[in-house]
């Protein structure tokens, strides 16, 4: 044998040792209290807020009083929010909330491992393991999964964000040992999008479900009963495979940044080839949704029918992923730019409503996804800007999000799952893990960046 491979050899042993131990060990050394207990004197939570000074920065913690008091409350949220294992739950995570979330949601574990990478690593990593512990043989990841698992839900995924979060993870850990452990299940979930939810396998996806439902389906998009869905119609790719008409600009954004990811991983575990391969596909994806998904005369990304490939020219925050993830060019970014800064359209009293504040169908206080603000899609909007040098727009909305949205700078009032975008008022659930991985994001990325 040669030293060579005897040294890589070493490697693979002691990352599978180490993915074992991690497994375990991570298990028993933090010690949390149940969902809802956890007290701010709290060893794991004051450990928290000690890696967030120091991964913000000690002067920076020091001198922006308003965002580390508003950072403390984002971190103490999602700690409090922290089930261990228990029954079908393999690995501990965060649920979306205490109350009334006893589970753990797909793309709600993307985001908060990414908010949480450099804060709680393990409890990162452990949350992006509990989904994939129900992964099945096709590739798919289950919507959402419970101690219960008969209610666990296979009938739709979520949007494809696991591998942004693993980057995230590695960037802030350099784990290539957990990259090495998730690698495969990334790429295999990756490729069940493209055999499953591409019904005329022209490279762009739609949402779908297993049981051909459009329920499911809207499900799948995590927009419940967004407008742009309103009319969309079932279409079967194969047994337990149904798409939706309609091949979505947020979907395929996030495949895009999904295999930009994932280039960055394989290079991680020694897959250059690959690497190149899915860097390929990730140009032609762009450029798919650059000049497939654009509607000139409106100048903003839109969803488009599967059949005749026109816009359906219903303006949601999917006309900003692009922005996010870099598609755009600089004259579509202007162009989205404008749009956003319409208080007619998203600049609203809390700007970033989930459809157009000037849409029939707008209509925040019962809406869910047809007109109230979820901070999610108000950060992709907030980044896109920064991205495209339009930063000073995005400090001012993010500046209004956070003196606008109820109690959000008040320590003793509780994080809302989204916001009314013409009066601020809190709805829906308290304690949303979610709003507050992303605050943090917002805090981190752009606030401190200032």
């Amino acid at each position: 044998m040669s030293r060579a491979r005897g040294i890589s050899g070493i490697k693979t042993f002691l990352c599978i040792f180490f993915i074992y131990c991690g497994s375990v060990l991570s298990q028993t050394t933090a010690v949390y209290p149940l969902p809802g207990k956890l007290r701010t004197d709290s060893p794991v939570y004051i450990s928290a807020l000690e890696s967030w000074r120091n991964l913000t920065g000690k002067s920076a913690y020091k001198h922006d009083i308003t965002a580390n008091i508003l950072a403390a409350k984002c971190i103490f949220t999602l700690l409090n929010n922290r089930q261990g294992p228990a029954g079908g739950l393999k690995h501990e995570g965060v649920f979306p909330s205490y109350t009334g979330f006893p589970g753990f949601w797909a793309w709600d574990s993307w985001k908060q491992a990414y908010a949480l990478a450099g804060i709680a690593p393990e409890l990162a990593k452990n949350n992006i393991r509990a989904m994939f512990d129900y992964q099945d043989s096709s590739g798919m990841v289950a919507d959402c999964i419970f101690i219960d698992t008969i209610e666990n839900n296979y009938r739709d995924t979520k949007p494809p964000l696991a591998a942004w979060a693993v980057e995230e993870i590695f960037r802030q850990t350099s784990d290539s040992c957990f990259v090495r452990e998730m690698f495969s299940k990334l790429m295999k979930y990756h490729h069940w999008w493209y055999t499953h939810r591409d019904h005329d396998h022209d490279g762009l996806c739609e949402y779908g479900s297993v049981d051909g439902t459009l329920q499911a389906a809207r499900w799948e998009s995590g927009w419940d009963n967004a407008v742009r869905f309103d009319s969309a119609l079932m279409l079967q790719n194969g047994p337990h495979a149904w798409s939706m008409d309609q091949e979505s600009a947020d979907l395929n954004a996030y495949l895009f940044v999904e295999k930009k990811c994932l280039v960055h991983l394989a290079e991680v575990v020694g897959e250059s080839s690959l690497a190149e391969t899915l860097d390929d596909e990730a140009i032609k994806l762009g450029n798919m949704i650059r000049t497939m998904m654009w509607d000139e005369h409106t100048g903003f990304f839109y969803d488009i029918s599967l059949e005749t490939k026109k816009p359906i020219l219903v303006a949601e925050p999917n006309g900003w992923i692009p922005l996010w993830a870099g598609i755009a060019s600089k004259e579509q970014a202007r162009r989205i730019r404008n749009r956003i800064m319409n208080p007619q359209e998203f600049n609203t009293f809390v700007p970033f409503p989930t459809v157009a504040a000037d849409n029939q169908r707008f209509n925040p206080e019962k809406g869910y996804w047809r007109g109230p603000v979820w901070l999610d899609q108000a950060y992709f909007a907030l980044k896109g800007l920064c991205r495209y040098g339009y930063k000073d727009d995005a400090l001012m909305l993010m500046n209004k999000l956070f003196n606008h949205c109820e109690g959000l700078l008040d320590p003793s009032r509780p994080l809302r799952e989204n916001y009314h975008p013409l009066t601020g008022k809190g709805l829906n659930a308290e304690n949303f893990s979610w709003t507050a991985a992303h605050l943090l994001m917002m805090i981190r990325e752009i606030e401190m960046q200032k």
